[in-house]
């Protein structure tokens, strides 16, 4: 018979290799989703651009459509635009746009370049031209596809860093504890 100590030893060393198996996942669906989160963002500027440039439709109304955003949480956050849009209390459009994406940071999960590239993109929705709004997004658009092509280089590394980091974490706690 095994002794209940190597039982429970064996058991353990399972749990704790599981745990930084799920880790390197976690972490690699994270990477995976801020990606995913900044190309939603840049076909949202695209819609968004398109849509008043077409429509005529003033934004209070067109940032309330369905069909600009799949990610939930840019679908609140352009609702909560809109509704301070027509509330406007006093304030410019493109500081309503920039308070609320500051105030939702954390949520999205935004650095701060990134924030700074999606208050271009609201300065160029809330411009005084359309010729002047379409130079602004495309300086806006330009920025997003440089960093989400830096996102991506860098995603591959850390998903590599982290993967291999957190299981030999993990066979180290094992060795230790056994």
């Amino acid at each position: 018979m095994l002794n209940t100590g190597i039982v429970i030893k064996i058991f353990g060393s399972i749990l704790i290799f599981m745990a930084s198996a799920g880790l390197a996942f976690q972490i690699r669906r994270d990477l995976t989703n801020h990606l995913t989160l900044l190309y939603e963002l840049r076909r949202l500027f695209v819609a968004i651009s398109y849509e008043q440039a077409y429509s005529m439709q003033p934004l209070e109304q067109l940032l309330l459509q369905e069909n600009l955003t799949e990610d939930e949480r840019l679908s609140s956050i352009l609702k909560s635009v809109s509704g301070r849009l027509i509330q406007r209390q006093s304030r410019a459009g493109e500081i309503i746009w920039q308070d609320e994406f500051e105030t939702n940071r954390k949520l999205l999960g935004l650095s701060a370049e990134e924030l700074e590239i999606i208050k271009g993109a609201g300065a160029a929705l809330f411009g005084k031209s359309l010729e002047e709004n379409r130079r602004q997004l495309n300086l806006a658009l330009e920025r997003l596809d440089f960093w989400i092509g830096q996102t991506r280089k860098e995603q591959k590394e850390k998903q590599k860093v982290y993967q291999t980091l957190s299981v030999v974490c993990g066979f180290m706690l094992i060795i230790l504890l056994l």
